[in-house]
This record gives structure tokens, C-alpha cells and sequence, in this order.
């Protein structure tokens, strides 16, 4: 868990220079799936090559990587898809295509990083009154990030489809 600070300014930081230098929105979801598929696999790489002296299964399972690497796949899937409508002239949104790009990439981010606080950091008390007073919150946090995630998405499917719809008719 040491790196994920590090982690984190990267899937910020990378999205984030390639929206101020006016990338296209399929060059920012490219971006995003590159830099979640190179934290996954970095996570990865980095629990393989720690030397233990009794090696078990639950150090593949306190990882976040797999969480990363199927990120990267809706990412990616986004990508191809604004990739597409770019290609064949049907992307009438740009602007809007960017602003939900970044609704879901922020809320993937918020969704498996509190997902992750609560599940691995933290530790569970067994019974449900010892739950700290933040774990509510949260709960709560983790929860609202996800819906936004899922709004993201179907907004951008919408808008997908409303501008392929919208260039066939011009046709």
C-alpha cells in the first residue's frame, strides 16, 4: 500500500495533461485505461517479487490490481467506442463526451479507492456495534462514487448513442 499515493497522482495527473493539452476525449480514455493497466500490473509485479518465507494465496487477494486491471477494461472499452464515433465523424459532444469522462474517472477512483479502505485497510470488528462511527461514512462515500460511476457511464452511452443517431439522420 506504500505506492499507492503514487499511484494515485498518476491516474490524476496523466488524464489531466492530456485534457490541457486539448487532447481528443478517445486520446483521455485511452490515457486512463493505459495508466490503470500499468498501476495493475505494477501492483502485481511488485507482490510477485516480494520474498516470503511462507508464501499463501492471501497476498494475491490484498492487492488491488485485479480491481485496476478491470477498470482499465471499461476504460479501454469507452475508448474504442469515442474512438469510433472520431473515426467516423459522428462525434457531435466533445465537451460533454469530456465531462463525463472525467465523472467516471473520478468516481472509479473514489469507488475502488474507499471500496478498498473498507474492505483491506481498516480492520472488521465482528460485531456490528464496534464499527467505528467513519465507517458509516464511508460506507456512504464509497456508495455515492459508485452511483456517479454509473451515471457516468449510461451518460456516456447516451450520448453515444444520440450522436450516432443524430449523424445518421444527417446523412
Amino acid at each position: 500500500m506504500n505506492y499507492s499515493f503514487f499511484f494515485l497522482i498518476c491516474l490524476i495527473v496523466l488524464p489531466l495533461l492530456c485534457h490541457l493539452r486539448k487532447w481528443t476525449p478517445a486520446a483521455l480514455f485511452f490515457t486512463a485505461a493505459l495508466t490503470y493497466l500499468l498501476c495493475g500490473a505494477i501492483g502485481f509485479v511488485s507482490i510477485k517479487s516480494v520474498v516470503l518465507g511462507n508464501a499463501q494465496d492471501t497476498y494475491y487477494v490484498v492487492n488491488r490490481g485485479h480491481i485496476l486491471l478491470n477498470l482499465a477494461i471499461v476504460m479501454a472499452f469507452f475508448a474504442v467506442l469515442t474512438w469510433l464515433q472520431t473515426y467516423f465523424g459522428a462525434m457531435l459532444y466533445p465537451s460533454a463526451t469530456k465531462a463525463l469522462f472525467w465523472l467516471l474517472h473520478i468516481g472509479l477512483i473514489g469507488a475502488s479507492l474507499f471500496a478498498t479502505l473498507i474492505v483491506f485497510v481498516w480492520p472488521q470488528p465482528r460485531r456490528y456495534i464496534d464499527y467505528p462511527e467513519y465507517m458509516d461514512m464511508l460506507a456512504n462515500v464509497s456508495s455515492w462514487t459508485t452511483r456517479i460511476c454509473a451515471i457516468a457511464g449510461i451518460g456516456l452511452i447516451v450520448l453515444f448513442l444520440v450522436s450516432a443517431v443524430q449523424t445518421r439522420i444527417a446523412r
